[in-house]
């Protein structure tokens, strides 16, 4: 059983719920993270923690997502034990400057480097899950596809996602990791130890993030 700490939404049908009621089912142990700027009651709400997920709110930023997870990073290595960073992130971040929603704000592109460059070279555990377009639907209503491709596209259930993040969680070949994931038509069930096992870890010197696609 893992202890697990998760910041970010709560709201029904968001991916925070999602997570939580399958950590639950697993027979974890479920913690709701506060205001990260409350730094007291943060390490209190870390003790023992064996992840810590980040999810941001609807309607956040990036940069203020990017403080969020410098805030996190602070406070894991303040624990004796550091506990396995998870972050959700977006496919837009692998498809560089071009991609349409990283022009929808200035600071969007940059805030999600910055939150999973920080991540990477803040020598914690950690993984990254990059999201594509998110549906509302059933959890397995659909075959599910992780790749390392930078231009990663398609659209993944909410549910699908958080999945993905417990799984990442709960097999160490997670570890070090960044992908990208999506629905496609097929069978519901999926081997996350095959598929994470799978994954290549994640080099110094790669930006995972392609300007020309050519």
């Amino acid at each position: 059983m893992a202890r697990i700490a998760i910041a970010g939404s709560s709201y029904p049908k968001a991916i925070g719920t999602y997570l939580a009621r399958a950590a639950h089912e697993h027979g974890h142990e479920v913690v709701r993270l506060g205001k990260l700027g409350d730094e007291v009651g943060l390490d209190r709400d870390l003790v023992g923690a064996d992840a810590v997920v980040l999810i941001p709110l609807r309607g956040d930023i990036w940069r203020h997502t990017h403080r969020a997870t410098v805030r996190l990073i602070e406070a894991a290595h303040r624990q004796p034990v550091p506990a396995h960073l998870v972050l959700f992130s977006s496919f837009a971040v692998g498809h560089g400057a071009a991609h349409p929603l990283n022009g929808i704000d200035p600071a969007l592109l940059p805030g999600r480097l910055a939150a999973e460059r920080d991540l990477r070279a803040s020598g914690l555990p950690y993984t990254i899950v990059r999201a594509t377009w998110l549906t509302d639907d059933p959890p397995g209503s659909h075959a599910l596809t992780l790749t390392q491709n930078p231009f990663a596209d398609g659209m993944v259930a909410r549910a699908d996602i958080a999945a993905a993040m417990l799984a990442a969680i709960e097999h160490p070949s997670a570890l070090g990791t960044t992908f990208a994931l999506f629905n496609e038509p097929g069978p519901t069930c999926v081997d996350w130890a095959k598929a994470l096992s799978g994954l290549r870890l994640d080099v110094e010197d790669e930006d995972l993030v392609r300007e020309d696609p050519t």
